[in-house]
């Protein structure tokens, strides 16, 4: 188990007991920081004084700024020994709803420890955690799976082609919102080429379905979207097909439309 100092990133910022608050207001505004440590003549920590401190204590309450600033500190000072495990940090900060403590090595101050090192420190453990599986999850987005005959069918991730087409991908209505925000890219996604039948099957939606020839395929590689001529109108537009839709290449298409032509003629 880590101790505390491994994780403290703020040094320790100190101003003599004697020294006037706006001397003190003019440190923390040199190192940035929105606390001071309160020493005597002899180096020992005697107070702690925040700039809400200042603010509340002072300001408000018509403190001259001549003033010295152990008028405002507080003289109870929770501290932490440099070598304790973190796990007591938690429980401080927990029990006594502070935001800063002092680490001590024997009598001497060599850091400040605060909430926000605990945060970061746990942040950069929930990522260590996550990275490894983000990349996988990534991964498997990635595969395009091959369905029965030979028919590539879109991704469970995949968003849902609209009725009307109204994922078009000209910059109109949600389309370009879609097209233009990345979100599809890391999905699953159907490739096809020009020429190539898209089918929705709409079953999930309880829709009929419809069919119609891909006369468009943005991606060199094929991926969405695709500009579709649907069969059941005259419209065309640009479409990201969902979970219930599959791409028939060309020569398949050709051939089912052959097939249903002979059907035909025997009736």
């Amino acid at each position: 188990m880590a101790n505390v100092l491994s994780v403290t990133s703020v040094p320790p910022v100190t101003v003599r007991r004697y020294r006037t608050i706006g001397e003190a207001a003019h440190e923390m505004d040199i190192h940035g920081v929105g606390a001071l440590l309160v020493m005597d003549d002899r180096d020992h920590l005697v107070g702690i004084v925040t700039d809400r401190d200042i603010v509340l204590r002072g300001v408000a309450r018509g403190v001259p700024m001549e003033a010295s600033i152990d008028r405002l500190m507080t003289t109870e000072v929770f501290t932490l020994p440099a070598d304790v495990e973190i796990d007591r940090a938690y429980e401080v900060f927990r029990d006594h709803a502070l935001r800063r403590l002092p680490v001590l090595d024997g009598g001497r101050v060599v850091g400040v420890l605060s909430i926000d090192d605990l945060l970061i420190r746990d942040a950069r453990r929930i990522e260590d955690v996550v990275r490894p599986l983000a990349r996988e999850v990534i991964a498997r987005h990635r595969r395009t799976p091959v369905g029965a005959g030979g028919a590539v069918r879109a991704g469970d991730g995949a968003a849902h082609a609209d009725n009307g087409g109204a994922y078009a991908g000209t910059g109109a209505g949600r389309g370009g919102t879609y097209a233009d925000s990345g979100v599809i890219a890391s999905r699953r996604l159907v490739r096809a080429h020009p020429g190539d039948t898209l089918v929705i099957h709409g079953r999930t939606l309880g829709r009929p379905e419809r069919s119609g020839e891909i006369l468009e395929v943005r991606s060199p590689s094929g991926d969405p979207p695709f500009l579709v001529s649907w069969s059941d109108s005259d419209h065309v537009s640009f479409t990201y097909p969902g979970p219930d839709a599959e791409v028939r290449p060309r020569a398949e298409a050709a051939t089912a439309a052959t097939g249903e032509r002979a059907g035909n003629g025997q009736r």
